[in-house]
């Protein structure tokens, strides 16, 4: 991409270089050689009492004559204008020479034969040749000048057209790598619901098989509140920690109804923190990850902890539980620090969304949790502003 817009760049450069506005050609020639005669008039005619018509006629004849001399150097300069710098600068300079001394004796003769002076005039031909070249030196000069001023023009329009297109580029990538990390990030969210929902399903039928159909009922209930937070949190990516924690209670509380009294729950969160934005449901994997490897295989009651607190410009969020009592901590470690490694559902999930949404300024950590389980924490920049505004 980068050398297709260079090679745009280079071409458009070379018909900058050909291409120029003939109306602005014609407009400064025939302007500088009437302003040659309105001068050569008031310098000359005007002072000596020139006002006959033969010499009125000459100062007219030498301007066109002029015209039409250097009516070749802007082809012969366009020619060499490839060329390198010096090879250039001396035809440049050789030319102007000839053509003004070609002018000087067009100029002299017609004077001798419209205004019937002596012929010995051409002993001062220096007279006339050194006007003659300071008056082409001046049209090949501003010949460049302006040449070298369109030519600026031309690369400021090729740069600013050149850095257009780059941001379109970038732009389109921009937007192709926000709808891939759109894309997977709903991935992610799609393989946690189905997770949650055959749990619950399982436990409904279960608690249907007890006869416990007003405990079904409930985790119905709650189910269906759930996923109306879960279906709801497609369309809305962050929310506030309050909201957050709102809808980990409804999850929670069917969990409570599924594990009945062996489950224990506290949830602590600062008024700073429950006031700050994270993405929707990125509690939820880590609580469900403690049910299932810690309180869904030990016999005693079991206890998750919920810390969420705001620490400079950073939430931290820490999920703990108390895990099987028959578990050593040489096995809970090994357990915490494999969490992160294997793909899936759970803790892996919750990482590769944090990573995709904040890059290295968020981070997950897994250990050993002072209740007796496995404590997962992680730490992500704190913003109170919707991010949708």
């Amino acid at each position: 991409m980068e050398s297709e817009l260079k090679n745009k760049q280079r071409a458009a450069r070379r018909i900058e270089v050909v291409a120029e506005p003939s109306n602005l050609f014609w407009v400064l020639h025939l302007a500088g050689w009437l302003g040659i005669s309105l001068l050569t008039y008031l310098s000359l005619s005007l002072p000596y009492d020139q006002f006959e018509p033969s010499y009125l006629a000459h100062n007219i004849a030498q301007s066109v004559a002029g015209m039409l001399v250097s009516l070749p150097l802007r082809y012969l300069f366009r020619w060499i204008w490839q060329w390198p710098l010096w090879a250039r600068a001396f035809v440049v300079v050789l030319v102007t020479l000839l053509l003004s001394a070609l002018w000087a004796v067009l100029r002299l003769e017609m004077f001798i034969l419209m205004t019937q002076e002596r012929a010995d005039l051409w002993a001062d031909f220096g007279g006339w040749l050194f006007p003659s070249i300071f008056v082409f030196a001046t049209w090949s000069a501003l010949y460049h000048v302006i040449k070298y001023y369109q030519l600026l023009q031309s690369e400021q329009r090729n740069l600013i057209r050149l850095e257009s297109e780059r941001r379109r580029e970038a732009l389109k990538l921009a937007q192709a790598e926000s709808a891939a990390r759109d894309a997977q990030l709903q991935l992610l969210r799609y393989q946690l619901n189905p997770h949650f929902l055959f749990n619950t399903l399982n436990s409904v039928a279960a608690l249907i098989n007890s006869e416990r159909a007003a405990d079904a009922g409930a985790m119905v209930s709650r189910l269906g509140g759930f996923l109306r937070y879960s279906l709801d949190g497609q369309e809305r990516s962050m929310v506030t920690v309050a909201h957050e924690l709102d809808a980990l209670s409804q999850y929670l509380a069917i969990e409570q109804v599924r594990f009945s009294d062996r489950l224990s729950v506290s949830i602590n969160a600062s008024d700073e923190a429950r006031r700050c934005w994270v993405p929707s449901l990125i509690v939820q994997p880590l609580v469900e990850n403690s049910v299932k490897h810690a309180l869904g295989n030990a016999e005693r009651a079991g206890e998750i902890r919920i810390d969420v607190q705001r620490v400079n410009e950073f939430i931290t969020i820490c999920v703990e539980d108390s895990g099987p009592a028959d578990r050593r901590v040489e096995e809970i470690e090994r357990i915490a620090g494999s969490m992160l490694e294997q793909p899936g559902v759970g803790v892996a999930n919750t990482q590769a969304r944090l990573k995709n949404l904040y890059g290295s300024a968020a981070s997950v950590f897994a250990g050993v949790s002072k209740l007796g389980g496995i404590c997962v924490t992680l730490n992500l920049p704190a913003s109170e502003e919707d991010p949708r505004s």
